[in-house]
């Protein structure tokens, strides 16, 4: 779910608005923007807002400089606060610790393509000189050539160098920019962020509507298994089935009612999702997306509507059969049923209490809101002789640990 952080530098007067265009369209897809006019810029009191830029660039992951006609306005006497953002990006570039991405407006190219020959055409003739430059191009003109050329990187090229990002993309238009941004971010973008994140969190609630009952303090799962009436209970296969006593009977009668109407859970569109890697998060230090928090949740999700919807055929094919005989049971008599019907029943409840925590826990992660990593409900209710000791058992880290060795 975390995504790379962008750092916008330009002008402002003339990229007002393509600053803003450029900030909805990265936050759109859940990217973090630092543009230094808005209000949701880190401003800090104590330090001045050349250092608050430097040290937001610090923060940032990715550098979009954007070059048009103007230059603004001046750091000292020799560059603009422009380029000392991008010498300050740079350096960091050449640690590894940011991106930068180079767009220049197309008529600015153009312009600066143009000046080029004819300085070069100039240059050419005995009777030119620095003051004739300089009538030619005023001083604003002449900083921009120069901060171009230093994008370009031209004067190492010249040395033979094959120095990093030294790549323009010139534009006419936004469309062209996002599909920069997109060829940057090695995606391509079908819907938007938000857009996905509607269909994930309409999709948890349609889940979870069917599994909830109104109570004071909110909303909880429906019918229960008692862990009062069944906590002793093991699954022994040496005796197959099991005698319930009056109140074990109410329960699991009760149990039964509740669920046996339930639908299949939605899956699809949130394993879609899952699996296009919507809820990775970007690492600055490894350049990648690594499964955090998000990721490890939607998991132990689509594998508990799994768990569910493979449960609730175990535990209601032949429903029919099942109701007449709960149905038929005489108050003073007790019910046997099968030992396996209560060890599914207690696995399936299990399961609702898990996926109640996890959608809560995964809505709120992804509306912005606090929330857990939920310890999931794992009880063993094998007979002693058949249960596994936690310490045996492999996870996914002991995977993880033997294939990088």
């Amino acid at each position: 779910m975390k995504k790379p952080t962008f750092f916008i530098s330009s002008t402002i007067k003339d990229f007002q608005d393509l600053r803003s265009s450029i900030k909805w369209w990265l936050e759109e897809n859940d990217y973090s923007v630092n543009a230094s006019e808005y209000n949701d810029f880190n401003k800090p009191l104590d330090i001045n807002s050349y250092e608050a830029c430097l040290a937001a660039i610090d923060n940032s992951d990715y550098f979009v400089l954007l070059i048009g006609e103007r230059i603004g306005g001046m750091y000292d006497d020799e560059i603009t606060i422009t380029q000392k953002e991008y010498r300050h990006a740079y350096e960091r570039l050449l640690l590894g610790k940011i991106k930068i991405i180079n767009l220049v407006r197309k008529e600015t190219w153009i312009n600066f393509s143009n000046s080029k020959k004819q300085i070069e055409k100039l240059k050419k003739d005995p009777s030119f000189s620095k003051d004739i430059f300089d009538k030619i191009y005023s001083k604003d003109d002449q900083i921009r050539f120069n901060f171009i050329d230093e994008v370009r990187r031209a004067e190492e090229m010249k040395e033979g160098k094959h120095p990093p990002n030294n790549w323009i993309h010139n534009f006419a238009t936004f469309e062209e920019i996002t599909e920069v941004f997109k060829r940057a971010l090695g995606f391509t973008i079908n819907l938007s962020f938000k857009q996905n994140r509607f269909i994930i969190l309409n999709d948890i609630q349609l889940n979870l509507q069917p599994i909830s009952k109104k109570d004071d303090e909110g909303l909880l799962p429906i019918g229960f298994m008692s862990r009062q009436l069944f906590g002793d209970f093991e699954l022994n296969f040496d005796e197959p089935t099991i005698v319930l006593n009056e109140r074990r009977y109410l329960n699991y009668a009760s149990f039964f009612a509740s669920f046996m109407q339930l639908k299949p859970f939605r899956t699809s569109r949130i394993e879609s999702f899952y699996k296009s890697g919507f809820f990775l998060e970007y690492n600055p230090q490894i350049d990648d997306y690594v499964s955090g928090d998000m990721n490890q949740i939607a998991s132990s999700l689509l594998y508990t509507y799994e768990r569910l919807n493979g449960l609730h055929k175990s535990i209601f094919d032949n429903m029919d059969s099942k109701i007449l005989k709960l149905a038929q049971k005489n108050d003073k008599s007790h019910l046997t049923v099968k030992s396996i019907e209560i060890f599914f029943a207690l696995g399936f409840y299990d399961e609702i209490e898990n996926c109640f925590n996890l959608s809560t826990n995964l809505y709120k992660g992804l509306s912005g809101a606090p929330y857990l990593v939920p310890k999931l409900i794992k009880n063993n209710r094998l007979q002693q002789e058949m249960k596994f000791d936690e310490a045996d058992i492999v996870t996914e880290g002991d995977i993880r640990r033997f294939l990088e060795k």
